[in-house]
């Protein structure tokens, strides 16, 4: 079934162009390592599993959902931020770019489609007005940042929990981290789409203690609208992993788009028939919204509406009409 649905992101010719160069650096790097691009280690998480935990999040999505509030995550490769506000307007930046891409224009600073993102005026740029977005990591080297922090696992019940972008997208690589952190007896956490093969759902999820699993809408017609993908497969992987371990399904609640009440029935209907006890209900935000303006791209936001806290609350009660418990954001 997923041989014909399953697929990556769609790239324009400059953003393969992109991409390439980075994967041969990336494998030049070390070709016995899996290596994927980190954008961030987010330490003393709270919402991202139970106690208190470390986030990965990484680069790359196979979905592109249109109220996404992490557009760095989009793309595997990295990226370039252009801050505006911290331009000192020295031109060193202009001076090193060998394609000519970059220009004084602080409104249309990078050309992207001439761009190669070999960063080197990220290098020139000693104001952080130009940041290279993602870093390429071992699963080794991000387990040695995990574990730093062991002693508030212990404590609190924590541990590490690895995000995106979507970690399925890297199964090589998520596997394999999860599994040195199983080894150092770090719980983990997968926080997920659940868009992938059935096959890599099954190999990752040996390693993993609790899924997060978004289920954004019910409707395949609809799921493939706003996020570029049908949900036959998502829904699929949902089964086989709860025959492995524990899942919180993770509502994304936006306006207009799933916050229906027939979607929300059928979410919680499913949720129920999996044996799922827990549904987190997220709120749309608009939190990412400068991300946008850093990587050049239009912000999408204005397209929707924030969901008033008495829809939110309608919600939880319907959730716990079923016999099932809900949170508002993933406070566990």
């Amino acid at each position: 079934m997923w041989g014909s649905e399953f697929k990556g992101p769609i790239l324009s010719g400059a953003e393969i162009l992109g991409g390439y160069l980075t994967k041969q650096r990336l494998m030049s790097r070390d070709k016995r390592h899996n290596i994927a691009v980190i954008t961030e280690i987010k330490r003393f998480a709270i919402h991202d599993g139970p106690g208190i935990r470390t986030t990965i999040f990484v680069k790359g999505c196979p979905l592109s959902c249109k109220w996404c509030s992490n557009p760095e995550t989009h793309k595997s490769y990295p990226e370039i931020y252009f801050i505006a506000k911290k331009c000192q307007e020295s031109g060193k930046c202009t001076k090193v770019c060998p394609e000519d891409a970059i220009s004084m224009n602080k409104n249309q600073k990078i050309d992207r489609r001439r761009c190669t993102l070999c960063m080197l005026c990220v290098e020139a740029c000693k104001y952080g007005v130009l940041e290279k977005v993602g870093r390429e990591m071992t699963p080794e080297e991000v387990a040695e940042k995990i574990a730093e922090d062991y002693p508030f696992y212990i404590n609190s019940g924590g541990g590490m929990t690895i995000s995106g972008g979507e970690p399925l997208y890297h199964p090589d690589f998520t596997s394999c981290l999860l599994q040195i952190c199983h080894e150092k007896n770090i719980s983990t956490v997968l926080d997920t789409s659940g868009y992938a093969k059935p096959e890599d759902v099954e190999r990752v999820i040996k390693h993993v203690d609790i899924v997060l699993l978004d289920i954004k809408h019910m409707s395949p017609r609809e799921h493939k609208e706003w996020t570029g993908v049908s949900n036959e497969l998502i829904l699929e992987n949902a089964q086989l992993m709860v025959s492995k371990c524990n899942v919180r399904v993770s509502l994304p609640l936006v306006s207009g788009v799933n916050d229906s009440e027939d979607n929300v029935k059928k979410t919680i209907e499913f949720t129920a028939s999996l044996g799922i006890k827990h549904i987190d209900i997220v709120p749309f935000h608009r939190l990412g919204e400068s991300k946008y303006q850093f990587l050049g791209l239009k912000s999408p936001f204005s397209n929707f509406k924030n969901i008033p806290d008495e829809k939110v609350n309608d919600v939880v009660k319907m959730i716990e009409s079923y016999g099932l418990e809900a949170t508002k954001g993933r406070a566990m």
